[in-house]
Parts: structure tokens; sequence; C-alpha cells
């Protein structure tokens, strides 16, 4: 197993609101096929929510180190198809790859440098001081996606638990990868039923009630008016 380190330049601004109740995980069913042509399907994380935000899972490709690349999941829902033995579409992004890996943020690896600058700045609201630093991400990096045929009792997807309920697919195998917009009624029945337990295990008093229910990807595009609301605010978070 793996680990990559990206590196982001931020800007915290001195007024700066927090959500009290956290950010949801993005969950949907996927389908992946591989080279055989053998179709697989089962769950993932897209978006992983907390009290620190949302952060994405996605994609890492290895060309050489001059030549390499990080696509993370978002709210367009890409699919990813590889074309000849090297060559991968991803929207309208279309590298070239010797190795590729799934990648999974790991909370509490991030990391703020330790180099920073500070700058007072004046507009029409008053004064501001801007800090820049740099906050590092870890995600654990994996060469066979693995691929969750059941939920665990947490209803949330764990990527540091791996060894069973899950089917491990090399990535270099997979000539495509699709979020679906229509999952089966099997992948249907297995989300409600873990949707229950999470729910009674929640709703007593010992509850911590600690973090969100996660939303599924597949029952969100069918409110395209909170698709579109929580689509702008994972921007605004991002690009913050």
């Amino acid at each position: 197993m793996k680990n990559l380190t990206i590196i982001i330049s931020i800007f915290l601004m001195a007024f700066t609101n927090y959500v009290d109740v956290g950010d949801p995980s993005i969950q949907a069913v996927c389908k992946i096929t591989t080279e055989n042509g053998e179709t697989h399907e089962g769950f993932v994380t897209l978006i992983n929510g907390s009290y620190d935000g949302m952060h994405s899972n996605g994609f890492y490709l290895y060309q050489d180190e001059h030549y390499n690349w990080t696509t993370l999941f978002d709210f367009e829902l890409h699919s990813l198809k590889r074309n000849g033995k090297t060559k991968y579409d991803i929207g309208n992004f279309s590298p070239d790859a010797k190795e590729i890996y799934f990648i999974a943020h790991t909370w509490g690896n991030d990391a703020y440098s330790s180099k920073d600058s500070k700058k007072v700045i004046n507009d029409s609201n008053g004064k501001h001081l801007i800090k820049k630093t740099e906050l590092i991400h870890q995600y654990k990096m994996f060469d066979s996606i693995p691929l969750f045929k059941e939920l665990q009792r947490t209803y949330h997807i764990n990527y540091n638990k791996t060894d069973s309920n899950t089917k491990k697919i090399a990535m270099n195998n997979i000539i495509s990868f699709e979020i679906l917009k229509n999952p089966n009624s099997k992948w249907l029945e297995k989300i409600e039923k873990a949707r229950k337990i999470y729910l009674n295990d929640n709703n007593g008093e010992d509850s911590t009630g600690d973090y969100l229910e996660p939303i599924w990807i597949h029952e969100l595009i069918k409110s395209p008016k909170k698709f579109k609301e929580l689509k702008e605010y994972f921007k605004s978070w991002k690009n913050k």
C-alpha cells in the first residue's frame, strides 16, 4: 500500500465561518468493466464529508516524474474509460499513463505546512488579515480498487478496512468505471437495510450523533434543486 501526499495552497480569512453539523459524505453504486468483459458492481465513496469539509476520492495517473495527475470525484459524475493500453478518458481530460491508482483521502493525516505568509488588506468592508498557507492532503493509494459488496454497520464506507466485504479489482485490468444513476433493486435493498440499522443505532439516548447520514448520488440527482445546491456548496468550499 502506498500513500500519496498532495500540497494545496489555500487562503484562510480571519472571519471564516464554520458549520457545526459538518458536511455529508457522498456515496454511490458503481459499475466496473474489466479487460475480459466481466462487469462488477458495488459501493464506493465519492466525497468524504466531516467537520473539516468535503474531500474527494479519485484516481492518480502516473506517466513519469514530470507528468502525473490526480483527478478527483466531483458532481460532474464523469466516467473513466481506457483506450488502448495507456490512454484514459475522464470527461474532457485524456492523459497517457503507465500506472493508475484509486486514491482515498485519509482523515487525520492532513497537516499544514510550517511555511506561511500574512498580510493585511483594506476594502469597502474594512481591514482583513489574509493568511496564506499550504494544506498537505494524504491519500491511500490502491493498485486494486476495493469495491464494497456490503455496507458496514456504521453505514459509512471505510477505506482503512478493506479486508472483508470487498471485491478487489486490479486497476490495470479496468477498462471502464461508471457511477450508476439508476442502480438495480439488489443494491437499493442493501442500502435501505443498512440505513435502517444506522438510524436505529443513532436514535437512542446513547447516540453521539457525531456525523451525518451519507448521501447517495442516485437519490440526490432525483432532486435537482438539492443536487444544484450541494454542487455549488462543494465548488465554493473546494475553491476557498
